[in-house]
């Protein structure tokens, strides 16, 4: 009987981690917009680091969304890359 709580829970937080979130370009700027607001917070934590993003050759930026329940652990995130000097992302 308790195996079978522990899965029932396990489904439900499963099917509610599915992300409703829309089509792919909603997801992109979801992204890009958690992008901006990371590089935004770093640099007013240490203005050192702009100087060191700006002489990189790209950084990357990723959000890692995770859930942990009893021994079943779920883990996804998005991110994006940037090349420094031409502000693009890769595909």
């Amino acid at each position: 009987m308790k195996s079978k709580v522990v899965w029932l829970m396990a489904i439900a937080l499963l099917s509610t981690s599915v992300s409703l979130a829309g089509d792919n370009d909603e997801k992109r700027e979801k992204s890009r917009k958690m992008v901006a607001q990371t590089i935004e917070d770093l640099y007013k934590l240490e203005p050192t680091a702009k100087a060191a993003v700006q002489q990189s050759a790209g950084y990357a930026v990723f959000n890692n969304m995770g859930a942990h329940v009893l021994l079943l652990s779920t883990a996804r995130g998005t991110g994006v890359a940037v090349n420094s000097k031409s502000k693009q992302e890769p595909l």
